[in-house]
């Protein structure tokens, strides 16, 4: 259904997907903390890092990155397509039976998320992190205003059950992509896999990790960012009927 090809033969297990864009501050740093915590989860693994049209430095080091470490694979495009557009170039790259994605600045400690995703995705097929249940260190009061002013429509409009909808920080099996039909090129994606995920019937868990939030990699303008994921979340809801109607159409197809 998704049109996202399927795991090759001798795949990793895991694949990390890391979307960039103008991340020259933080991604050698970053790469170096997701390299160490793979390592220590004794899995097989590639990382795979998508370059949303970056105008700073950022493919130039992921070059250099992905020429010193054959686990390292690059995704991009120019001119910036959005996170969604990203997500969807990288889940197609992806090769491993579990994806974990991460946001480039790492709010989220690696170190934290791949131990506490592998866990959780013994059990369930989607594994949500969520700052909410652990500590915030300095997360503006705007941010959190709007961030909470979100999870609440989200809650109204698709009741998924999740208290966070929107960290970047998600690990699921390989095999929940082959279900979904994916088509944002915004943020809103992840509201999109979530509520897909859910119509689909597959197992969605939330994971409590820390969160830092760090600006080293550039702020985004809280208000028109809203505007833009109020928009696309309000696509998004529309574009679940369809998705429900095709669900129903080709399990009645397969029954006969």
């Amino acid at each position: 259904m998704s049109g996202f090809a399927g795991q090759d033969d001798g795949a990793p297990r895991l694949s990390v997907v890391v979307p960039c864009y103008n991340e020259e501050a933080v991604i050698r740093d970053s790469y170096g903390k997701i390299r160490q915590a793979l390592e220590l989860s004794g899995e097989s693994y590639e990382i795979i890092f998508g370059n949303d049209g970056s105008s700073d430095a950022t493919p130039a080091i992921l070059e250099e990155i992905a020429a010193a470490d054959g686990a390292v694979r690059l995704t991009g495009h120019n001119p910036n397509r959005g996170a969604g557009y990203t997500y969807r170039e990288m889940y197609g790259a992806a090769r491993g039976g579990i994806i974990i994605q991460m946001d480039a600045d790492l709010a989220m400690p690696a170190e934290a998320a791949v131990p506490a995703f592998l866990a959780a995705l013994e059990g369930a097929d989607v594994a949500v992190g969520s700052r909410y249940g652990s500590e915030e260190t300095e997360y503006p009061l705007l941010r959190r205003v709007f961030s909470r002013g979100y999870i609440g429509l989200i809650k109204a409009l698709f009741r998924l059950g999740l208290s966070d909808t929107q960290t970047g920080f998600v690990g699921f099996r390989r095999t929940v992509l082959d279900e979904l039909d994916l088509r944002s090129d915004g943020f809103e994606i992840l509201v999109e896999f979530f509520a897909q995920a859910r119509e689909a019937g597959f197992r969605i868990v939330e994971v409590n990790l820390p969160w830092v939030h760090d600006t080293s990699s550039g702020e985004t303008n809280v208000w028109k960012e809203s505007v833009r994921m109020l928009t696309g979340t309000l696509r998004v809801r529309r574009g679940l009927g369809e998705y429900r109607r095709n669900r129903l159409s080709q399990n009645k197809q397969g029954g006969r």
